[in-house]
């Protein structure tokens, strides 16, 4: 879902961040986008993601973040990502608070309701042209409860343009296949023993068999 803030809330949040970080305000996470900040008042959770840094590595981070943005604009309504609250002065892009686990380290109570709900999820993305393409990384995937998937983190998102865009269908057709490779390798430790019905949603692209026979190149030659 995607609800502005009103202007006073706006403006308050702008102030708070602006000498939360000057100050040097303890972060709640940190990324290649830059920071992000955990907001509390008045009853209300929100995530501020901050783009950072001066130069290339400045325009980068907007950049990114506007592109963030842009998908979260597509995803009015979805139920697997937290609502936003807008981009607000180009550089600070606003997120409900989510209460929920990185799959890296959390259990999960019920993993067939989890990945059967993650995958509903994918599908629902890419009806509605976003494909989130790092799903690979489980800090982008928060656990609600141990039953329920939060994709988060939309930084490296493909957004499918309209009309006759061929480099950008040609890089959203690729990201939507991360997507569903990725729920596969997420749900099977070994691929090779995933059922018939769940393979069919996995096909290996070009781009991850080169990394594949990169990686394999690299262990061969690594000192022991």
């Amino acid at each position: 879902m995607t609800s502005r803030l009103d202007a006073a809330t706006a403006q308050a949040l702008v102030e708070w961040i602006e000498r939360y970080t000057r100050t040097g305000g303890t972060a709640h996470a940190r990324g290649y986008q830059g920071q992000t900040y955990l907001y509390e008042a008045n009853g209300q959770r929100l995530i501020v993601k901050v783009a950072l840094g001066t130069g290339v590595r400045g325009w980068f981070s907007r950049w990114t973040l506007r592109r963030e943005h842009n998908a979260y604009q597509r995803l009015d309504g979805f139920a697997g990502s937290p609502p936003c609250h807008g981009l607000l002065g180009g550089r600070y892009l606003v997120l409900d608070y989510i209460d929920g686990v990185p799959l890296r380290d959390a259990p999960i109570a019920d993993r067939q309701l989890f990945f059967d709900t993650l995958l509903e999820y994918i599908k629902e993305l890419h009806q509605r042209g976003v494909a989130h393409a790092d799903l690979k990384r489980k800090d982008n995937l928060l656990v609600i409860d141990g039953r329920r998937p939060c994709l988060i983190d939309y930084g490296a998102a493909i957004v499918q343009k309209r009309g006759f865009t061929p480099f950008n269908r040609f890089f959203y057709d690729l990201a939507r296949q991360f997507d569903f490779n990725a729920w596969v390798k997420l749900k099977h430790r070994y691929i090779e023993q995933a059922p018939a019905a769940d393979l069919a949603y996995y096909k290996l692209t070009r781009i991850e068999w080169l990394a594949r026979r990169i990686k394999r190149a690299y262990l061969a030659i690594k000192p022991r």
